[in-house]
């Protein structure tokens, strides 16, 4: 296997060579169109009128050509029916012209907006070709200061997240939500920050403050065509802030219930010679709402735990560092370094409360980026060298690494109606559980596993009113059979502002590395069997390991991955350039899913790890001495006997207690509405609502199949955007729903949160803010063996320079 170090090395060099290998005989036009009061206008259409090319401005009023051929052009700019053209736009050999533009025209927000998830393209948001959510950079900057970055989409139409602790979240869509979901990828630059060994996201540490985003947005929906594992029920895309276009330092303190006190700064700036840089650090100390249950419980139906949580308070730490090099015909080469540090706090898992005294997340990213070319690679370190089981008192100690390199291209055809992006992957990881006394404290053994993907997407305008689009990736890996993902989209353009989609698309969902390898206590060992090592095997000189025998959790080498195919008619309209409004119905069929754990000698599906079969007395052992010890432990164990298996390393006995495996078949069906009413340039209302409902078609009464959401979920919200005050208030209510994931299986009752966010801004470099969550003090809980939530006033200032 290729070291990863190296591998993330030699990205570098060829980004950074890259430029250099690229003819220089072309020229480039790039530029920007903006408002008369300098803000960005996006989905502008800018075409090079003798060369047929066609750009969508982004969100930001950016677009550029790359190598355009020496010449005189003209470039003309539309937007529904407003129109300029610029005549005699000269490009010359190996040069950027820039070709800025500001108009006067009076266009509604709504028609500006565009999004880049749904099909790695640029596009309006009414014609994307998937249900896509986008949370602007004003709404993050309003809403940040809480930290949680799950919050920012917790009004979203089909949006489930669900809260344990301040940072302990899970995010989902479209149901079959779990203690400690993955299946909504998430990404932050193009870079997957979850951790390797579960999967899921610590978003404690994400190494940077929430307003240093520039973009966040939310695709549902089967997107592993495109996006590979794990894009199951969808996607999340974080971009953050460009230095280049983000100058100037910044500096906030907030502080407010549970303790909190944080610090957040950046500063970015040009280093000449088209460098640009970017420097982010912050802190943070805060309680939580999670509570010791070594004497008591918060609710019934939560077991007690045998140790109190080994600190109350949770300390964060994050910094980075980012470089940006611009080159010719508007290449990019960033290069980004950063840590973040987690100290305290607790996740729900499945095998119970996990707190995580120390987590360190190191990572590197490199990306070469031009018009037509994307060369993407990241490396993510995490040392968690203190980790608690709260449910056995048991001490954790977790390493992973990872390295992915990814090249994509895309390619204009057909006068600028069609367009093709291809590409391919490759990954490693590498997972150790050693404790400072060498010995594995999750697993029998350090793992890795590589992972290849090639993926390509067609999309083609076959008239003003239809567009196609056709993906498919096939996916291969070291720890399972490789997987074909294709998706199709039909597009109808009604008019321009309303539009109608088709989908039809296959994911799927990997096992984390705990479903595959792990090995875990659960129970005290079994100590009664000592007397027979004595009798049976010493005599022969053959350790049994009868004297305590391990009863364990395993996982299951033979797991299949989780899939899923989905049918989605979907509806986007835009009426009087006030109101937007989005109509989601899908299909789901899921199948293969992947229990959690569970007894693993099962009366219905027998012994389900079959890499641990009956246990067989050592080879050393005379026939008629394994015989009689086989059924001594027979008598002695009872039932349990069936769970007794061999160590696969040797021939010691070990009980297998719980494991994974495949199995049950779900039909699901929703509904999703959104709607955004923009009553003036200041006030806007937002309303949303999702309807899930599942058959189950096959499962095993040892682990019911939950989808662990509500049947329905809706809020409102009203805001208001003034050049001095803005603010925001938003409630949301869950219907009451049963929970099962793990060992912790109960009710969750419904509930209702009502957020309150206010800014003002004193000058123009001092502004002062409040954010409160769970205004009214709902105390609710959102998942079953989950903390009890309360209400969390922060107030903060933000200084500029």
């Amino acid at each position: 296997m290729v070291n990863i170090r190296t591998g993330i090395i030699a990205l570098v060099c060829l980004a950074l060579v890259a430029p250099a290998a690229i003819a220089q005989g072309n020229g480039s036009i790039q530029g920007r169109v903006a408002r008369e009061d300098g803000t960005g206008l996006g989905g502008v259409s800018v075409v090079v009128n003798e060369l047929g090319l066609a750009e969508l401005t982004d969100t930001q009023g950016n677009f550029s050509f790359n190598a355009v051929p020496p010449g005189n052009y003209t470039v003309s700019f539309t937007l529904a029916d407003k129109a300029v053209t610029d005549t005699g736009v000269e490009v010359a050999s190996g040069a950027v012209t820039t070709l800025d533009k500001t108009v006067d025209w009076n266009i509604s927000f709504i028609e500006t907006i565009t999004v880049y998830s749904a099909s790695r393209n640029t596009e309006r948001l009414v014609e994307a070709p998937s249900a896509i959510t986008t949370i602007s950079e004003v709404t993050i900057e309003r809403e940040s200061a809480s930290g949680q970055l799950p919050q920012l989409l917790a009004n979203s139409p089909g949006a489930e997240p669900t809260q344990s602790g301040v940072y302990d979240y899970n995010f989902n869509t479209r149901g079959f939500n779990s203690s400690l979901n993955r299946r909504v990828l998430v990404l932050v630059d193009g870079r997957d920050p979850s951790a390797p060994f579960l999967g899921s996201q610590e978003w404690a540490t994400l190494p940077f403050a929430l307003d240093e985003l520039a973009s966040l947005e939310l695709v549902r929906g089967p997107g592993s065509a495109l996006y590979g594992a794990d894009a199951f029920n969808g996607v999340i895309n974080m971009v953050t802030k460009s230095p280049r276009y983000n100058e100037g330092g910044k500096v906030k303190l907030t502080g407010g219930d549970l303790g909190t006190a944080r610090i957040d700064f950046r500063y970015a700036g040009a280093f000449g010679n088209d460098w640009y840089g970017r420097v982010s650090a912050g802190y943070l100390e805060s309680d939580d709402f999670t509570r010791s249950r070594n004497a008591g419980v918060e609710y019934a139906g939560v077991n007690p735990e045998p140790i109190p949580l080994v600190r109350e308070d949770i300390e964060l730490t994050y910094g980075s560092v980012r470089l940006d090099k611009y080159f010719g015909n508007d290449k990019v080469l960033s290069l980004d370094i950063g840590d973040a540090i987690a100290k305290g706090p607790v996740a729900v898992t499945g095998i119970g409360r996990v707190q995580i005294n120390d987590s360190d997340r190191k990572y590197l990213r490199a990306n070469f980026n031009t018009q037509h070319w994307n060369y993407l690679g990241y490396f993510n370190d995490r040392d968690a060298d203190d980790q608690r089981s709260l449910s056995s008192g048991v001490p954790l100690y977790l390493d992973s690494q990872k390295f992915n390199f990814e090249v994509q291209g895309n390619a204009d055809f057909g006068g600028g109606k069609g367009r093709v992006i291809g590409g391919v992957s490759y990954g490693e990881e590498e997972i150790d559980s050693v404790n400072p006394q060498g010995f594995q404290t999750l697993m029998f053994n350090p793992v890795d596993g590589d992972f290849t993907g090639v993926f390509g997407q067609l999309e083609y305008d076959f008239s003003d009113h239809w567009k196609l689009l056709l993906a498919a990736r096939w996916d291969d890996s070291s720890l399972h059979d490789s997987v074909f993902s294709p998706r199709a989209a039909l597009v109808y353009a009604i008019n321009r502002n309303n539009t109608l989609r088709f989908n039809y698309g296959q994911a799927f969902q990997t096992p984390n590395y705990s479903e595959f390898f792990l090995r875990v206590p659960v129970a005290a060992p079994i100590t009664a069997t000592a007397p027979l090592e004595a009798g049976f095997c010493a005599p022969f000189g053959v350790t049994c390991g009868l004297d305590s025998i391990p009863v364990l959790a395993l996982g299951n080498e033979s797991v299949e991955v989780e899939e899923i195919t989905a049918l989605e008619i979907g509806y986007s309209g835009i009426f009087g350039g006030k109101a937007f409004l989005t109509i989601d119905y899908y299909e789901n069929e899921l199948e293969n899913f992947l229990t959690d754990l569970i007894t693993s000698f099962n009366p219905t599906l027998g012994r389900i790890n079959p890499n641990f079969g009956p246990y067989q007395a050592p080879s050393g052992l005379p026939a008629p001495v394994a015989a009689a010890l086989v059924a001594t432990l027979q008598g002695a164990l009872g039932p349990s006997f069936a769970l007794l298996s061999n160590d696969p390393f040797n021939e010691t006995a070990l009980l297998n207690a719980v494991s994974y495996t495949n199995f049950g078949q779900v039909d699901t069906q929703g509904l999703e509405v959104g709607l955004n009413l923009y009553l003036n340039s200041q006030w806007v209302l937002d309303a949303n609502y999702s309807w899930f409902d599942f058959d189950v078609k096959n499962q095993i009464a040892a682990d019911p199949l939950l989808p662990n959401t509500a049947e329905n979920r809706y809020g409102v919200g009203i805001t208001y955007n003034g050049s001095k005050f803005n603010g925001s208030a938003k409630w949301r209510h869950s219907d009451e729903y049963a929970w099962s994931a793990g060992v912790f299986q109960g009710f969750v009752p419904s509930y209702d949160v009502v957020d309150l966010v206010a800014g003002f801004r004193i000058n123009d470099r001092i502004e002062v803010g409040l954010n409160v969550t769970n205004l009214f003090d709902d105390k609710h809980f959102e998942i079953f063996g989950g903390d009890i939530l309360e209400r969390r006033a922060l107030a903060h200032i933000g200084f500029s320079f």
